[in-house]
C-alpha cells in the first residue's frame, strides 16, 4: 500500500519517507507544549539520542545495522585537537555511516545478547512487525495524523515501544505520567483505534544501557492513557 492520501498501516516504509509525509504526530504535539528552553538539546541529550537510535536499529532492524553503523577503533575519541582530527578522518573514510565509539558498540552488542535470550521479549517478538507507520484522519480533531510504532502486533492488538535508560530503578510510574510517555502511548492507541475500531494494549520495553543490561516490560495503565489524552487535547487547542 502506498500513501496517496489514504489512511491505514504502512509496512517497510523508510523512516525518511515517513518524515516527509504530512500529518500531525506526537513529536509535534510535545513541542507545542514545551518551552523553548526545554526544546534545546545539549551534548549529553544528543549523545543519548544517538545511542538510542543505534539501539533501536540493532534490536529491531539488525539487518540494517551493519549498513548504517560502524565501530571506531579502540582508543579513537574526540578529546583534544588531535582526537577530533583523527575522528573526523575516520568519519570521512566511512562517509554515509554513523560512527560509534568502541565502548558504545561493545555495549550495544552485549545488550543484543541479553535482549535475544529474554523470555518476555521472545514471547512478544513471535508475531508482529517492526517500524510500522500509520496514517489516519482524526474524526474528532478533523486533522491528518500519523505515527510510527516500534512494534505492532495486529493479531494480539499490542503496541511495543523500546526505550533505553541509565537505570531502570529510576523509571517510575511518575515518569510514565510525564508528557513524553503518556502522550506517546495515548496517541498511538488513538491511531490504532481510529483505523481498526478496536482498543489495543501499549507496552514499554525498558532496557538499561549499562551492565547487566536489565530489561523491564511495563504495560501502560489506563490512568496514564487518560493523562496522555488530556495533554493531547490541550495541545490540539494550541495547534488549531
Amino acid at each position: 500500500m502506498s500513501h496517496t492520501g489514504q489512511c491505514g498501516f504502512l509496512y517497510n516504509l523508510p523512516f525518511e519517507e515517513y518524515q516527509r509525509l504530512p500529518g500531525l504526530n506526537q513529536s509535534k504535539l510535545r513541542k507545542l507544549l514545551s518551552s523553548r528552553s526545554k526544546q534545546k538539546q545539549g551534548y549529553q541529550i544528543q549523545q543519548a539520542m544517538n545511542f538510542g537510535n543505534a539501539g533501536h536499529c540493532l534490536l529491531l532492524e539488525p539487518h540494517k545495522f551493519e549498513k548504517l553503523y560502524v565501530c571506531a577503533p579502540k582508543g579513537l575519541n574526540r578529546r583534544g585537537k588531535s582526537g577530533k582530527k583523527n575522528w573526523e578522518k575516520f568519519c570521512e573514510i566511512h562517509s554515509g555511516k554513523n560512527v560509534l565509539a568502541a565502548n558504545e558498540f561493545e555495549r550495544l552488542q552485549n545488550i543484543l545478547k541479553v535482549f535475544q535470550i529474554n523470555p518476555k521479549i521472545n514471547q512478544f517478538w513471535k508475531h508482529g512487525e517492526t517500524e510500522v507507520s500509520m496514517f489516519w484522519e482524526d474524526e474528532e480533531f478533523g486533522t491528518d495524523c500519523k505515527a510510527r510504532m516500534d512494534w505492532y502486533d495486529a493479531e494480539s492488538m499490542k503496541i511495543i515501544d523500546l526505550k533505553f535508560t541509565n537505570s531502570i530503578g529510576k523509571f517510575s510510574n511518575q515518569k510514565l505520567m510525564d508528557q513524553h510517555f503518556s502522550v506517546q502511548a495515548a496517541w498511538y492507541k488513538r491511531g490504532v483505534y481510529q483505523l481498526t475500531g478496536s482498543a489495543c494494549d501499549f507496552f514499554f520495553v525498558i532496557v538499561e544501557k549499562y551492565s547487566p543490561h536489565m530489561i523491564s516490560v511495563i504495560k501502560v495503565s489506563e490512568e496514564i492513557i487518560r493523562q496522555g489524552e488530556h495533554t493531547i487535547l490541550n495541545a490540539i487547542k494550541k495547534f488549531q
